[in-house]
């Protein structure tokens, strides 16, 4: 493999091609996607998160299911809007595609199924870790194709330190190396059996090295409530992405399976895979974000191999694109939140010196999209706004009128109705009311 970083620097035209047309729908599917789409709740609260102290990022992960990494990265860089985060992750998307481009004299196939890979498209425009884990995973895979597996385990604790799936990734450094790095040296039996030895023994040091190194990250993890895992599960993310349809699910799935072969790759994406269906973290799309590089050089290698393999190319990237943009349609004609309805329209007509009062979802909304001096009811759902806090016992309701922001059928309904509470709607949509409280 020592021979291909060379090949790569001195690119044939059809490599040429492929870096073009690469480029061409990396752009065309995440600029419109990133332009097009509105911020998500979760989006939201990367921006509550980041604007604490780097102490208070860790205060707040202890209710929460993440590692500090990425918040951290956004932190430094002051208090940037949603879109200019999502440029974080598109950074990291576009590195992700270069070190594919520059691995091997094959990778080329690689990143243009990259490029063109629907989940990979979506989280490179999202203010979310996926994009920033998935590339450090990338750069670790990588790292031991070229028998650097120590560079290898620092990625991949960069990567669980962005995101708790990087660890999935810690069993695949006890891969061997491809390529002429492998190849067992002539010589003496004994000196073969030493050369073995030694390279067994540097990927288990790296390996080790991983564990202790995210070692801070496991205490972390122990510390976070078992609930703030409760919302991972295998159904699809209908708030994320369009479901692709279903002839063009199956024209996917047959192309994959006519251009699978077995192949070391296969291994860094079904080991991670494994353990996050029984760790019970596996959920759609954003899993395969993260294992994307693997899964696409499993592809690309595979299709070397295969006599149909311009054809079965063009299916993978024709349903990959296809997909995509059904989902920047999809994006582009969704109709405004319906808590940020609410909360849009308590910012143009509640005076910034009212008190508006905000419970569940609402809080989070309405403190980033709609009223400087919103406060929380009940108080619990300021210490994380991205879970639904419930009324305890013997909550009071604020004194005096106010202005209340919540769902239709919100439980502090009741509070203000066992308090004889006068309760004047507002504003009503399909989920969110907006109310006077007297």
């Amino acid at each position: 493999m020592k021979d291909e970083p060379q090949a790569a620097r001195h690119p044939s035209s059809i490599h040429l091609l492929f870096y073009f047309l690469t480029l061409a729908i990396f752009l065309a599917l995440r600029v419109p996607l990133l332009l097009y789409r509105a911020p998500f709740f979760d989006e939201l609260f990367t921006r509550w998160i980041a604007g604490k102290s780097f102490a208070g990022i860790l205060a707040a992960l202890r209710l929460d299911s993440g590692p500090p990494l990425y918040y951290f990265v956004v932190h430094a860089i002051g208090d940037p809007s949603v879109v200019a985060t999502r440029v974080i992750s598109l950074i990291c998307a576009a590195v992700s595609v270069f070190v594919i481009l520059r691995a091997t004299r094959w990778a080329p196939a690689a990143a243009m199924l990259f490029a063109a890979f629907p989940p990979a498209v979506l989280f490179a425009v999202d203010a979310r870790a996926y994009a920033m884990c998935a590339m450090f995973v990338t750069i670790a895979v990588l790292a031991i194709d070229r028998d650097w597996p120590f560079v290898a385990s620092l990625s991949l604790v960069l990567a669980a330190y962005s995101h708790y799936y990087g660890v999935l990734f810690f069993p695949i450094l006890l891969l061997t190396a491809a390529g002429p790095a492998a190849i067992q040296p002539a010589g003496r039996r004994r000196y073969a059996w030493h050369w073995r030895y030694a390279l067994g023994r540097r990927r288990f040091a790296s390996l080790a090295l991983a564990v202790v190194l995210f070692m801070p990250g496991f205490w972390l993890a122990m510390q976070q409530p078992a609930g703030a895992r409760e919302w991972m599960t295998s159904a699809w993310p209908e708030g994320l992405f369009v479901r692709p349809p279903l002839a063009l699910a199956l024209a996917g799935t047959v192309a994959v399976l006519l251009s699978l072969r077995i192949n070391r790759y296969l291994f860094m994406v079904v080991v991670p895979l494994i353990l996050a269906v029984a760790l019970r973290v596996y959920v759609p799309m954003r899993f395969e974000v993260v294992v994307a590089a693997p899964l696409v050089l499993w592809l690309a290698q595979s299709l070397r191999q295969n006599r149909f393999r311009l054809a079965l190319m063009a299916a993978l990237v024709g349903v990959g694109v296809t997909w995509s943009a059904l989902g920047i349609v999809d994006h582009a004609n969704r109709p405004p939140d319906s808590y940020r309805q609410a909360a849009r329209w308590v910012s143009g007509n509640i005076a910034a010196n009212q008190n508006v009062v905000a419970s569940g979802y609402g809080y989070l909304e309405t403190l980033m999209n709609g009223h400087s001096r919103v406060s929380a009811f009940p108080p619990e759902q300021a210490e994380h706004p991205g879970w639904r806090a419930l009324p305890q016992a013997g909550l009071r309701s604020p004194a005096g009128l106010f202005f209340w922001i919540g769902e239709r059928s919100a439980p502090e309904l009741d509070v203000f109705v066992h308090e004889r509470r006068r309760i004047q709607p507002l504003f009503i949509n399909d989920r969110a009311m907006v109310a006077l409280v007297r």
